[in-house]
Formats: structure tokens, sequence, C-alpha cells
């Protein structure tokens, strides 16, 4: 094997092991969902209105690659937790800014996204080693899924949009946020060696400690 090979499978290999629980309340993983849920919210409020000039704001095509970028470690690393902080500081500055007509429904949406994915990976992943690609695409797709369900239900109910329009938007943010999903594997790999996540080896040394 090259060492080229030897590099792009070590780049598509399992994540490193990392501790998850499903609703931790430490200040350090408040304090950084925070981080996390404002730096989205500026994100957003780019993509918001490069969507709103594409279709209308309708169909959040640019902003369903991104979103996957925070939300899924957020909810990843952080759990419960994680999820409802980066889903909801969105769409506070949405509906104070007015960015597109769907903001007031982003509540909805943006949990219906970050939740499952946290409750996913607490159901498929192992204490002894992280997520593999696989596992985080499907994870990916599914919350993908349930924010387009969620999203779709708000253009019926707000943009009062037709049933066709929206599965058609269902299936065409999905690939969205399939591309999202390997942006969000090389980015989660990086903020696992940043010192933001606790490791599992690192929660036992402070089990041991006390």
């Amino acid at each position: 094997m090259t060492a080229a090979q030897s590099m792009s499978a070590k780049r598509w290999s399992t994540l490193p092991n990392w501790k998850f629980q499903l609703l931790p309340r430490d200040t350090r993983t408040i304090i950084t969902c925070v981080f996390l849920g404002l730096t989205m919210a500026v994100i957003l409020q780019i993509t918001e209105r490069l969507d709103l000039a594409l279709t209308g704001g309708s169909i959040p095509i640019v902003s369903a690659i991104v979103v996957c970028a925070i939300w899924v470690p957020s909810a990843a690393f952080y759990g419960l937790t994680g999820a409802l902080i980066t889903a909801w500081i969105n769409p506070i500055i949405s509906n104070l800014t007015a960015s597109q007509p769907m903001a007031p429904f982003l509540f909805l949406t943006n949990a219906a996204h970050t939740v499952p994915v946290a409750l996913l990976v607490w159901l498929m992943k192992s204490r002894d080693k992280g997520l593999k690609l696989w596992q985080l695409v499907i994870i990916g797709q599914i919350g993908g899924l349930g924010d387009a369900l969620m999203f779709g239900v708000g253009n019926r109910a707000i943009l009062h949009l037709p049933w066709d329009f929206i599965v058609g938007q269902i299936l065409v943010v999905q690939p969205c946020y399939l591309a999202g999903s390997f942006i969000t594997y090389g980015i989660m790999r990086r903020l696992i060696n940043t010192g933001l996540v606790r490791k599992e080896r690192d929660f036992k040394a402070a089990t041991d400690a006390i």
C-alpha cells in the first residue's frame, strides 16, 4: 500500500473515540454549545438569504449542506444539550431579523434534525470506539429527513405550498445532507483533537481521580 493510499484509508477510518452523554449538564458543554450555536447562527444568516434568493426560502439547498457541519457534531458530542442549544439559537436571531418567511417554524425544523442525531448516536455509538463513516452518513440522512419533513409541514402551514412541491423539496435536499455528512466527518475528526470534546480516557481519568 502506498503512502497516499494509507493516508486516504486513515482519513476515512473510524473516528477517534469520545465520551458521549445523552444529557450533559457541565459548564464546559453549555459554553461550547452556545459558542457553536452562535457560530451556526452567523453562518445561517448568510445561507438563509442565499436560499431566499435561489428558492424564495422554500427549499434550504445551501443551508442543508452547511447545517450538518455544526448541528451533527454538537448533537454527537454533547447529546440533547448540544442538540437543543445549537438548534434554537438561530431561530431566535432569524425571527428578530426576519431573515426568511419560515423563521417562526425553525424551532421545530431545527429540533427535528438535531434531536434524532443525538438519540441515534446514543443508540449506535459503542463506548469503546467512535463512529464509522457509514454510521455518520446514516445518522446524517435520518436527521436530515426529519428536518426536511418538518420543513415541508412548515411550507404547507406558512407558505401554503402544494404537497407535490413539498415532496420534491424533501427529495432535493437529501443529496445536500449527504454531501454535508462527508464535510461533517472531517470536521468531527478535527474537533476531537482540539480539546473541546471530552475523550473516553479523559472521563475515566476524572472518575479515578474522584
